[in-house]
């Protein structure tokens, strides 16, 4: 045996391939599960994971495909149990040391009104959501200090409600970088989106420039700003003094905005911790309208011994768009999250986690909020095959 692996190609010995499958079980209380302004609906909740991944790594190939389905349950609300799924895969491909590519994709099926309150503030009813997902990138190395990258992505959410638009969303983008030495790349990145909705579309043209610095391979910053131009066309009813009275009308506008967004990243043998902020158009799923969002969020997790680290994560943002900025849809809700956990390895492939979670969310045109407390246990556990 030990003169095969000798005999055998390099490589051949740097593939990896692992079929990973895993299952975990979530109990937990939750008294807000719908995420209500008002009469709040408490429950015990039961979440049963069964998830399947495969991975395939060598020099050149970075594929990964995975599939995780949530089977929810409500104690006392059993109207309400859904089966969520999650599918998703990637396949990275490295042509040369100057050309790599990389390509993505995904579809998930979600009904859970806090699905989406830690990464873009928003909150919906538990309104079936359907999300297609996809993404190519390439980064080719023009010179010794000078590299480029390109990238398109599109998404599209579909509502099995009228209450919610559906909304498709198309991005181009393209990027240099240069070397300015003392572990400093100057960025210019500038790009195209549109965002097409029931009643409005909006397209916008934006551009960037700034600078990633690294130090000691242990801390990264990057900042960005810039400027987008929004350009939407959407129909208003008015009134006119002879019949049909009532006539539809397309009216457009114009907005004007800043960009901007930072980062700062620290991977260290016992802490890691991210810190960021962003300001620019967003695509707003569930608000029927795009919208200015601003955020801050603010990761961490230390570990305590081998087994034992403890997680933070928390953030804010604040959602708004006037009334003919992208359509005729006023938005103004903030939302703030705070999610401590405490996690036990008992070894690589199996632990036992238990969360808080809190949310609320100050929706300030109709000066109602919504607040929610989340406590629950996690156990996971997987096996690698043909590792």
């Amino acid at each position: 045996m030990v003169a095969l692996i000798v005999a055998m190609p390099q490589g051949a010995r740097c593939d990896e391939f692992r079929i990973v499958p895993s299952i975990a079980l979530k109990e937990g209380y939750n008294d807000n599960i719908l995420y209500a302004t008002s009469n709040p609906i408490s429950s015990w909740v039961t979440t049963l994971s069964p998830g399947l991944t495969l991975t395939n790594r060598t020099e050149k190939l970075d594929l990964m495909l995975s599939a995780l389905v949530d089977i929810v349950r409500y104690t006392q609300q059993s109207d309400y149990n859904s089966e969520n799924q999650y599918y998703k895969g990637r396949l990275g491909y490295t042509f040369s040391p100057k050309v790599s590519a990389q390509a993505e994709g995904g579809w998930s099926r979600d009904y859970t009104p806090d699905r989406d309150i830690t990464t873009t503030g928003v909150a919906l009813t538990n309104v079936q959501r359907d999300r297609t997902y996809a993404g190519l990138t390439g980064n080719w190395v023009l010179a010794e200090r000078w590299a480029t990258n390109a990238s398109y992505f599109f998404e599209q959410d579909i509502y099995d409600s009228p209450q919610y638009s559906n909304v498709t969303g198309n991005q181009f983008s393209l990027g240099l970088n240069h070397d300015l030495g003392l572990a400093t790349k100057g960025r210019f990145n500038a790009g195209y989106a549109s965002y097409r909705y029931s009643a409005q579309d909006t397209n916008s043209y934006w551009g960037t420039v700034g600078f990633e610095y690294r130090y000691h391979e242990l801390w990264t910053l990057i900042v960005d700003g810039g400027a987008r131009l929004a350009n939407t066309k959407y129909q208003v009813t008015q009134l006119q003094p002879l019949p049909p009275f009532f006539v539809t009308v397309s009216q457009t506008s114009d907005v004007w905005g800043g960009v901007g967004k930072a980062s700062l990243n620290y991977n260290g043998e016992k802490t890691i911790f991210s810190l960021s902020a962003g300001y620019d158009l967003s695509p707003g799923s569930g608000l029927n309208t795009s919208t200015q969002r601003t955020s801050f969020v603010f990761d961490i997790r230390y570990r305590l011994t081998y087994e034992l680290s403890a997680a933070l994560a928390t953030g804010y943002f604040l959602n708004y768009a006037a009334a003919g900025d992208y359509g005729t849809t006023s938005v103004n809700e903030a939302t703030i999250f705070a999610n401590p956990s405490l996690r036990y390895e008992f070894t690589r492939d199996m632990y036992l986690e238990m969360f808080y979670n809190f949310a609320t969310t100050d929706y300030k045109n109709t000066n109602t909020s919504a607040q929610r407390n989340l406590v629950f246990a996690r156990f996971y556990v997987q096996y690698p095959l043909f590792e």
